[in-house]
This record gives C-alpha cells, structure tokens and sequence, in this order.
C-alpha cells in the first residue's frame, strides 16, 4: 500500500480489520495493547505494521493523517487507543462502515456549506460551527451510529476541526472544497491538500521556434539512422502554435493538445500499447540495439507527463500522480500563470526530444 486508496497488504488488512471489529461491536477504538497481542497471534508485529500505513501531513501535524493509528505523540502508548480514520474505513468493505461514512461525509457537506456564509459577511465573522447531531438528523444518515461518526470526525483533522466533547465543529482550512459523495473523491482531496509543497522544475525557453526545430532535429536524424522519418509533418496552421507564447488557461490548454497531438502522431508501427510513447522504447531497442535504453525510458516518461497534463484537461480530479506531474513540468496545481506554465513545458520537451535524438544518433550501426 503506497496510496491512501491503494489496496492494503495483508498484515494492514489484518490490523484494520481487527480495530473495525472491535469498534463496529463496542463503539469505541480498541487499546494498543490488546491490538499488539492479537496481531502477534496472527504473527505480525502490531507497531511495524501501524508505521507501514501511508502517511500525509507529517509537516502540518505530529505523526499526520494515515488510514489507522496513533496520535498525540511520537511513541505508541501501550494503553492509548489504535483509531480508524476516514482511510481506514474505506477499505472495510461492510454496511456499518459505508453507513458511518455517508454520515461523515454529510457532516462535512454541511461545514461547507456554513462556511459559505462568510460571503455575506464582510464585516463580521458568521458563526461557522454545525452541530453533528443536528446534520445527522435533517439528512437522515448515521442513524444508530451517531457516536461513531463523531469518533471518526475527530480524528479527521484534514477535512475538520471538531470538538468531541461538544459534537460541534467546522470545516478545515485545508480544504478548498466539501462537496464529497464518496469516501474516494474525499481522500484523492486529502491527499492532494496534504502534499507538501515543492519547487516545481521551472525550465526557461526564451527561443519560440526551438520546440519546433526539435522535432525537426529528430525526423532527420532518424532518416538517416533507420532510414525512415519518425514525425509525421503536422498542418502549417496546428504546428506553428507551438511557436506562439500564451497568457490564458483556453491558449495553454490548446498549446498543449498541439503538442500532444504532434507526439502521437509519431511514426512508430504497431497498435499495442495504442499510444506511441508505450511503442517507441521498444520500437527503437529493436532497431538499434546498441541504443541505451534507460535514456530512452526517462524520456518516454519526460513527454507522457505532458500527455497526462493534457488528459487532466478532461478528467482534472487530483491524485498524487497528477500533482507530481504538474511539479515534474515546473507547473503549479492548479495551474495559476499559463504564460511561465507554457513555457516550461515546451522547455521539458524540447530537451526530450534533442536527447532522444542524440541516443538515436549515438545508436548509429
């Protein structure tokens, strides 16, 4: 498990199903000790399989958000309770878990909509807070499992800052946004909201036709070297917007489905995989054996990032992945200055494409 929504190995599957459990039968989380005990039993040690959890927000929390653990301190104490978050629950495959997270995510539905109310409140600040209960009972979700919602709210610090005592609370400053139906869609926003901040890998591009003298570096250079042409000439009216400089999120987006167009289109036979980077490494070990191909790889991966930038323009739901990508590109999430953000890119694919060819070119029988 390396995601908040990838599958559990199964010692994790064994350890979140032994806190659900005693939590579903109790309503309350089972103590450290007892969880160490059983998961010995089962021939696991229970610390190393809690620290295995993937783990977001070390930088804003102690020991951050994770699918189940410990909180409050760095050292697990023996007669602390082992708690489920929002994560954990959506790998218990039960009615009680969906049950408590329909209610959950109602609550925070309702926070965010309170938290609207500042929009009418220029002066003074609204009173933000919404009691559980009360939300519970207008929506009709959590009933019978009232308590252990607000278990699990308290423990959701990404999305909430909620009172147990009181069952009152708020929405997070993490979050930009509440709207959740599913426990997916609200975990791909933690784990967006929860990533640190990185410097993206801002390259300059200060030529407008380099990107273009690029590809045609590379076609002829595989003319020479295999005999054939690789880019497949693109319309005059397509091909030199790549050579224009924008400044709005429609002239990026543009710019960048040229680009990816002008990358898929490259001559490379076969139709499995069906785009033409998942071809390309293979195509040319085959031709050129002597080629490197680790070269090749990083720059297959250099020019799928913009096809995955250009495919978020349709599918912009946040995942680790796509924030990484965006970084990898010198591109903010989301993207706030289109004109840096376009250049960058076209800075990241001309020096893919001058090192592809220069491998090629190396390659030469």
């Amino acid at each position: 498990m390396t995601g908040m929504l990838d599958p559990l190995d199964e010692a994790q599957r064994a350890l979140v199903d032994l806190v659900w459990a005693r939590f579903a039968e109790a309503g309350e989380f089972p103590k450290y000790f007892y969880v160490d005990y059983c998961m010995r039993q089962r021939g696991y040690q229970a610390e190393a399989v809690l620290r295995s959890f993937p783990v977001l927000g070390h930088h804003l929390v102690n020991n951050g958000y994770r699918a189940v653990g410990w909180w409050h301190s760095g050292s697990i104490d023996p007669d602390g309770p082992v708690r489920l978050t929002m994560a954990g629950l959506h790998h218990v495959h039960s009615d009680g878990s969906a049950l408590i997270c329909r209610g959950l995510l109602a609550y925070i539905r309702a926070a965010g909509q309170a938290r609207s109310r500042i929009v009418d409140s220029p002066f003074e600040k609204p009173d933000l807070e919404v009691d559980l209960r009360d939300v519970l009972r207008e929506t009709g979700e959590g009933k019978g499992v009232e308590d252990q919602i607000a278990l699990i709210a308290d423990q959701e610090w990404p999305a909430l800052r909620f009172h147990l005592q009181s069952g009152r609370g708020e929405l997070a400053q993490q979050l930009e946004r509440a709207d959740f139906h599913t426990t997916d869609d609200y975990l791909t926003a933690v784990t967006a909201a929860l990533i640190p901040p990185l410097r993206p890998t801002v390259l300059p591009y200060t030529e407008p036709r380099a990107l273009l003298r690029a590809f045609n570096v590379l076609d002829v250079t595989c003319e020479l070297v295999l005999g054939e042409p690789l880019v497949a000439p693109p319309p005059m009216d397509r091909s030199s917007l790549l050579a224009l400089d924008v400044s709005t999120e429609a002239e990026f987006q543009t710019g960048v489905v040229v680009l990816t167009e002008l990358i898929g289109s490259l001559r490379v036979p076969g139709r499995n995989p069906s785009h033409v980077l998942g071809r390309i490494e293979q195509y040319l070990v085959d031709r050129l054996p002597g080629i490197d191909r680790d070269a090749v790889h990083q720059v297959v991966e250099a020019l799928d990032r913009i096809r995955v930038v250009r495919n978020s323009f349709v599918h912009p739901k946040p995942s680790p992945t796509l924030i990484e990508v965006h970084r990898a590109l010198g591109l903010a999430f989301p993207i706030q200055d289109f004109g840096t953000g376009w250049d960058s890119v076209r800075a990241h694919a001309e020096r893919a494409l001058y090192r592809l060819q220069e491998e090629i070119q190396a390659a030469r029988p």
